[in-house]
């Protein structure tokens, strides 16, 4: 009896202790996000989002606000969704001597417009105000999974409530969000793709929590759920940003080349989870397919997917043209211009699998030309990683630029730590950068593509902080293996345990 009453004061004792935690926490997230909500809705009201000498106010309509924004994506995302709320479906209205036409919305994926267009319905269209809310909704509700998130492998009070802050206060993501951009796809893809974090992470830890031998771990049924939810996940992501299908194939080859060169006993496992993730990412996407096939003839979620590499000069009467020549659009036709207009001339035929020709061209253009690829890149280096808005070595230092280098330095922190104390380094932590490196070569350079890395990179520092709260810098223990299960590497000791 006496053991019963020890054990249950220990049980309230650690409840409390749980329930003021995430009551901090909590506080900490709502407060940093109500701040910023604020302080960005006082530059609007202030006129000081402006495009051009125009100024953008929540209280235009959306006609109004996209007027000044001309060609802008978020004006088309915008115009698009008037349209959709209006009830003339996924269509851009178009007025041409006196002659107005609705046409169908396609050059990007339609879950931008959709969304914004639904929301419209739900909450109207008179004002901005509706869609200034939703970009709010959107990252408090980015901060909520970023946390849970780091709730897998830290209960420190501290480290949760510094990934908290960094949810709500972080000047890359919401100089984007509250900006000229705000009617964007990357702030529709910021909930799925946080969520796919959550999910990968999930599945990543039941992975390696996988035993039996090569063929009775071929299927596990944890793992096979949490792949699939993240497969599914991706296909809506894609949805929105058709180029986040990409990170279905990388995840896919990462679990099989590391299975395969560190853990042969889960290959089999491997492939089977690979598998599911790709055939639940195509089974979201068909049916958008088969619906742009009977509207425009294209099997494809989106057409707009090969300028990014070349056709640099079809803009260069265009009033952005040097914003395109800094974001890196048409490395491609800078190598080989005659590749440009192969290129152009192959999708314009309609041939077969003209992505892998872009690829094969782009590849040829850089294997005749290295040294001015890497040049070319190279100098656009800050455009994308520091939010720069010039090319090196004229970049200036801004609070953007200073704010990304240190969550960085965190990331590679945080796993320098792991490293040298042997534990793992949890995947999602570096999936996205290491995709993002990879596909250097063909991504135009701007900082909103490293926005995947940033759904993970706010979580940098609160574990950094988890980390050195547990042990500081001391050396690895003897017994410490490096496959140890990342949930456990960082995971304070219970309190009952404690006591």
């Amino acid at each position: 009896m006496i053991h019963f009453q020890k054990f249950r004061s220990i049980a309230e004792a650690a409840a409390g202790d749980k329930r003021r935690r995430w009551l901090l926490v909590g506080a900490v997230l709502l407060l940093t996000h109500a701040l910023s909500a604020l302080y960005y809705g006082a530059r609007y009201a202030n006129h000081q989002v402006t495009v051009g000498s125009a100024a953008l106010s929540l209280e235009m309509t959306p006609e109004d606000w996209a007027a000044p924004l001309g060609d802008m994506d978020s004006a088309w995302y915008l115009r698009t969704a008037v349209n959709y709320a209006a009830g003339r479906g996924v269509t851009v209205r178009l007025t041409e001597s006196s002659t107005t036409q609705d046409l169908p919305f396609f050059y990007w994926a339609p879950g931008t417009p959709v969304t914004f267009g639904t929301w419209m319905k739900l909450f109207g269209r008179d004002s901005m105000w509706p869609i200034f809310w939703f970009a709010v909704a959107a990252q408090l509700l980015f901060g909520v999974i970023s946390l849970a998130t780091a709730s897998l492998w830290t209960r420190n009070m501290l480290a949760l409530a510094a990934v908290a802050f960094c949810t709500g206060f972080c000047p890359p993501l919401q100089q984007w969000f509250y900006g000229t951009s705000m009617v964007s796809s990357e702030l529709v893809a910021l909930v799925p793709l946080s969520a796919i974090m959550f999910v990968l992470a999930k599945g990543f830890i039941a992975f390696r929590a996988a035993e039996g031998s090569f063929w009775t771990v071929a299927l596990n049924w944890r793992v096979a759920v949490w792949f699939a939810a993240a497969g599914l996940l991706i296909g809506v992501n894609s949805l929105v940003r058709d180029s986040c299908e990409v990170l279905a194939t990388f995840v896919a080859l990462f679990i099989v080349f590391r299975s395969l060169v560190f853990d042969r006993r889960r290959l089999a496992l491997a492939a089977c989870t690979a598998a599911i993730l790709l055939l639940c990412i195509g089974f979201v996407r068909y049916p958008v397919k088969r619906w742009n096939r009977h509207r425009i003839g294209i099997p494809a979620v989106s057409t707009g997917v090969r300028y990014g590499v070349w056709c640099l000069s079809m803009w260069s009467k265009h009033d952005r043209y040097d914003w395109y020549v800094i974001a890196g659009i048409g490395c491609g036709e800078y190598l080989d211009p005659e590749a440009a207009k192969r290129v152009e001339a192959y999708f314009q035929d309609k041939k077969p699998h003209a992505e892998l020709y872009s690829l094969g061209q782009f590849a040829q253009a850089v294997w005749k030309r290295p040294l001015d690829a890497i040049a070319f890149k190279a100098e656009r280096l800050p455009v994308l990683w520091l939010g720069a808005s010039d090319l090196w070595p004229k970049m200036c230092w801004t609070l953007v630029s200073i704010w990304c280098a240190a969550f960085y330095a965190s990331l590679a922190a945080f796993c320098g730590i792991q490293w040298w104390r042997r534990r793992r380094i949890p995947e999602v932590m570096y999936l996205c950068l290491t995709m993002m490196i990879c596909a250097s070569a063909i991504v135009h350079f701007e900082l909103r593509y490293t926005f995947p890395v940033w759904t993970t990179l706010v979580m940098a520092p609160g574990l950094v902080v988890a980390a050195l709260a547990r042990n500081g810098w001391s050396s690895p223990p003897a017994n410490r293996s490096i496959d140890e299960p990342a949930n456990a590497a960082l995971a304070p000791t219970p309190p009952a345990l404690a006591a």
